[in-house]
């Protein structure tokens, strides 16, 4: 059952593995679909912007032509003037024929007092071919003005025209905050400006970040071909891509757990393990109680002496390295990250057994479990209560004296023939002669009989060793005269 369970473990463990694989993969190439939606539909908006714009400087182009075509007639029919020209489109303020030199020659309406609308140096730097759109600038009304000059014959002819209805257009096409467009013409002037003019000062045109309005933008600058306008396309930060970094890592984190789950059921790969094996345990081996040390996957890594010895006999026979500590302490090592920790009883074919379950801990992180194995306290105590009743119930005088050389108990007989003993008495105190021949004969492994002359009592010393041959202790049997026997005797009788 515990097998079947530990391989659900592992199945779970790979489904959700597998799971969690086919999501983060959905999820990466989610993400990488809606960022290809997103800049296409970007990369729309800005389209519009320069579409916008080409098609405002084809118009002023056109209608520049148009206008030429206007005063040429009109110098073949020898009437009309340019005053009349200001009506062809609402959006021209001044109309100038200029000679090659760029003298104004004409003007409608009268404006320029110098007789030159350009700086003789800005003239000699035009191409002088075709019709030219040249920058913004403040015409005498303080408007901001947008001039196209084209050619007419020996003479040239140069158009003003308003920005302010490309401009208002512009702006209501991106009114939402969460895209913004501005134009800076070829001398950086701001045509188009879609925050307010205080924030102009602060935006030098290589940004890639502009704050305005509590709001944050990503900035992409385009440069139109025909002209060397520049367009700043301000797009609102909505911090997908954040967004996608923290999933994306959350998804491979679980992903990475998972695996190293699944990695630790199959194999009980753990790192703790190598932490262990470069200590040495056999210390252990010089105590009385069994101690297992084992890793975090529950696997023994050291048993001492004694917890082979008791679990000799068990399912596991030779070495217990290796082994799965559920094998030997059934439910106390099983799944030990539910922190079955504490101290519980064991029950063997022959014995009860107190266990005291530990994690070990190194950094806040849990390496392993010390498991100590010992009798139950309450088996011995009730072994030394059945010792002591037996002690007491003996016709003979019984004393035990510990490898301290003091007595620990005493009966009733031997409270009679050697006087009144009370425990913790030093047996020196009790009879030298009797202490004398125990120093003589500690390490012996045979039962020893002393005659003790003083007392006219015959004494049989036995003495005890612990398990690793160790001396423990000394067990005196007092075997007196007929009278002492028959007067302690009547002394432990209860009258009648």
């Amino acid at each position: 059952m515990k097998k079947s369970s530990k391989a659900n473990n592992a199945w779970l463990m790979f489904t959700m593995l597998l799971f969690l694989s086919i999501i983060t993969v959905l999820f990466i190439a989610g993400f990488r679909f809606l960022k290809v939606v997103m800049n296409d539909y970007e990369e729309s908006i800005r389209q519009v912007a320069i579409n916008k714009t080409n098609i405002f400087l084809n118009d002023l182009q056109e209608v520049t032509d148009g206008v030429a075509k206007k005063v040429l007639s009109q110098k073949d029919e020898g009437n009309g003037s340019l005053k009349e020209l200001l009506s062809f489109d609402h959006r021209i303020t001044g109309i100038y024929i200029l000679n090659n030199n760029g003298r104004i020659i004409h003007q409608a309406p009268e404006g320029y007092t110098n007789n030159y609308m350009f700086p003789k140096e800005s003239w000699k730097k035009l191409p002088h071919a075709g019709t030219q759109i040249l920058g913004v600038h403040s015409d005498n009304n303080a408007q901001a003005v947008i001039t196209v000059v084209t050619p007419l014959k020996n003479e040239w002819l140069a158009v003003d025209y308003t920005i302010s209805d490309f401009q208002q257009k512009l702006s209501y096409e991106f009114l939402s905050s969460t895209f913004q467009v501005a134009i800076f013409d070829n001398h950086n002037y701001p045509i188009v400006w879609p925050f307010d003019r205080n924030l102009l000062d602060q935006f030098t045109g290589r940004e890639k970040v502009f704050s305005a309005n509590h709001l944050q933008y990503n900035i992409k600058t385009q440069q139109l071909d025909r002209l060397p306008w520049r367009l700043y396309f301000f797009q609102k930060d909505n911090n997908f891509d954040t967004f996608r970094v923290i999933t994306i890592m959350f998804l491979l984190f679980a992903l990475y757990w998972c695996l190293y789950q699944l990695l630790v059921e199959l194999w009980r790969m753990n790192s703790a393990r190598i932490y262990f094996e470069n200590i040495d345990f056999t210390i252990f081996n010089h105590v009385n109680e069994g101690v297992i040390v084992s890793n975090n996957a529950g696997r023994v890594l050291f048993a001492n002496r004694a917890a082979h010895e008791i679990f000799d006999s068990g399912p596991k026979r030779g070495s217990l390295k290796g082994t799965k500590l559920e094998e030997l302490l059934g439910h106390i090592g099983d799944d030990q990250r539910q922190n079955k920790y504490g101290t519980m009883t064991l029950k063997t074919a022959d014995r009860l057994w107190q266990v005291v379950h530990s994690p070990i801990t190194r950094k806040s992180k849990v390496l392993g479990a010390l498991t100590v194995i010992r009798t139950n306290s309450k088996e011995e105590e009730n072994r030394g209560h059945a010792l002591s009743q037996l002690i007491n119930a003996s016709p003979q005088g019984v004393v035990y004296v510990d490898k301290n050389h003091r007595v620990v108990q005493a009966n009733l007989v031997a409270n009679f023939l050697l006087g009144s003993l009370s425990p913790g008495m030093s047996i020196d105190a009790v009879d030298p002669e009797l202490a004398g021949f125990i120093y003589q004969n500690i390490g012996s492994r045979s039962i020893k009989r002393v005659k003790l002359s003083s007392l006219n009592v015959t004494a049989e010393v036995s003495f005890i060793y612990d398990n690793d041959g160790v001396y423990a202790g000394t067990v005196v049997m007092l075997n007196g005269s007929a009278e002492f026997s028959d007067q302690a005797y009547l002394l432990d009788t209860p009258a009648e």
